[in-house]
């Protein structure tokens, strides 16, 4: 009898002890368990343990390599799921130089291809990102905003050069507000517009229709273009004017 008890005891033990171990381990088989499907020569790296709290997953500090090269880290990463998923990163650093250095390969068999199969693959999910920065265009940086399930996929961006708010639903792109400062001496080219994307989005869309104001203070002039076109063919107005 006694040998059974001491044999339940120690059952429990495992079961207590275990999920502890990997729990306080993580940052030393997560990335090793990720590298299984990761792209060959690309790893994951853990700097601190994440953290589960009754809510939330925690993860303080993340980074994604191709060799030596760090592609991108994550700071300050939170996912939860109050009644959708909701992922919330204080910052993402994003080193387009490292790019080139990921290898090539073949898509998989059976991997989506379409604008569609894309979006059917999206949980109903919330995206946050305090502070989204691309180098070396650090001039771009701002807070990313994202909306998703499979029908609709909405996307706000505001930074103190660049602002974005779009709408995407099938194939059928709605940019609502968007307005970018190219030269520090200049007031921002400001764009609205809808757009049909091409079914494998690989290229241009295929229609559209777009309005965009450019001013120039140095001579208190402003032009209005407006461009539509359908395939390969299209228009564009153009009028100038003075405040």
């Amino acid at each position: 009898m006694k040998g059974k008890y001491k044999a339940a005891i120690a059952l429990v033990l495992v079961l207590v002890l275990l999920p502890l171990t990997l729990l306080l381990t993580l940052t030393h088989w997560v990335p090793t368990l990720a590298g299984i499907w990761l792209p060959v020569g690309t790893r994951i790296s853990l700097q601190e343990s994440p953290r589960l709290t009754r809510s939330a997953l925690l993860i303080p500090d993340l980074r994604y390599l191709v060799g030596d090269c760090e592609i991108a880290r994550v700071t300050d990463a939170r996912l939860s799921h109050p009644s959708r998923w909701r992922l919330h990163i204080g910052q993402l650093e994003i080193n387009s130089a490292c790019l080139s250095k990921l290898p090539a390969s073949d898509p998989a068999p059976g991997s989506p291809r379409t604008l569609a199969e894309w979006q059917s693959m999206l949980p109903y999910s919330w995206l946050t990102i305090d502070n989204l920065r691309l180098s070396p265009w650090e001039k771009w940086q701002g807070r990313l905003v994202m909306s998703l399930t499979p029908a609709q996929q909405d996307i706000g961006f505001a930074g103190k050069e660049l602002s974005l708010q779009a709408r995407l639903r099938g194939q059928a792109l709605t940019v609502s507000q968007f307005s970018a400062r190219l030269t520090d001496d200049q007031p921002p080219v400001k764009l609205v517009g809808t757009f049909h994307l091409p079914l494998v989005p690989d290229g241009l869309p295929v229609d559209g229709q777009m309005q965009g104001t450019f001013e120039f203070p140095q001579t208190a002039e402003w032009i209005d273009a407006e461009l539509e076109w359908q395939h390969n063919r299209g228009q564009l107005l153009v009028t100038r004017g003075v405040r």
